[in-house]
């Protein structure tokens, strides 16, 4: 077993153990009472439920946890959904330590926090043949999470921009939608060396959004965005 799952083990146990500890007071009951409830004697009972809330009996048994939560009167589902929550904001925030910290860290944190669970509910029912593996989802929400750091501050300008042409602000998510495609595109290579085949579905994606509605001069002005942008992450000396 590699040092992460026995990290991750060891902080599931606190979890547990503390949500346990909050539950039982709430039931106004000492950890006696509960240990007698569960068939200890006295001493050994405050002990072992003394050392379940601390986190320090692994791979603690569901029989025992819902007869812990039914001696409290604690319904059973409510525990698990909150520790289901504590378990997806753990996952979250290793996610995050691993992004640059940026002014636009709680938008960005909401978007990433959309796609974990989406990673984990719609597309997990998709992988149906050859199911994602716990790394693999971990590998693909910090590379979403990256990619909405770099194109925030595009939206951003994108907002601006609009804004000050007095562009319909319903068309703002437009504009934002075309950038995020024509730079999810044209980041893969260099801009100084687009193939033809690269600048042929540039052009695709520019018609696309033209029949939908999407004025071209407009268009043109945010492309110039996404390509300063990506010049600039391609030479961040320049």
């Amino acid at each position: 077993m590699n040092t992460d799952k026995i990290t991750q083990e060891i902080t599931l146990y606190r979890e547990i153990g503390k949500l346990l500890k909050d539950i039982r007071k709430r039931a106004r009951l000492t950890q006696k009472d509960v240990g007698i409830r569960l068939g200890f004697s006295q001493k050994s009972g405050r002990v072992y439920v003394s050392r379940l809330e601390r986190g320090l009996i692994e791979n603690p048994s569901l029989w025992l946890i819902l007869e812990f939560l039914n001696i409290c009167e604690k319904p059973w589902p409510a525990f698990f959904e909150k520790l289901a929550s504590i378990y997806f904001m753990k996952k979250h925030d290793k996610i995050m330590a691993q992004i640059p910290s940026t002014k636009y860290y709680k938008k960005i944190d909401r978007d990433v926090a959309k796609f974990t669970h989406s990673i984990e509910t719609k597309f997990s029912e998709k992988q149906k043949i050859k199911p994602l593996t716990q790394d693999k989802k971990e590998q693909m929400t910090v590379q979403f999470a990256k990619h909405r750091v770099n194109i925030e501050p595009i939206e951003q300008e994108i907002t601006k921009l609009l804004g000050e042409t007095q562009v319909p602000i319903i068309l703002n998510q437009f504009y934002k939608a075309f950038a995020r495609e024509y730079y999810s595109l044209l980041r893969k290579t260099s801009v100084s060396s687009v193939s033809s085949v690269t600048n042929q579905r540039l052009n695709q994606i520019q018609d696309k959004w033209i029949k939908k509605g999407l004025q071209p001069e407009f268009l043109e002005k945010v492309k110039e965005i996404v390509v300063r942008y990506i010049s600039a992450q391609h030479n961040p000396d320049i």
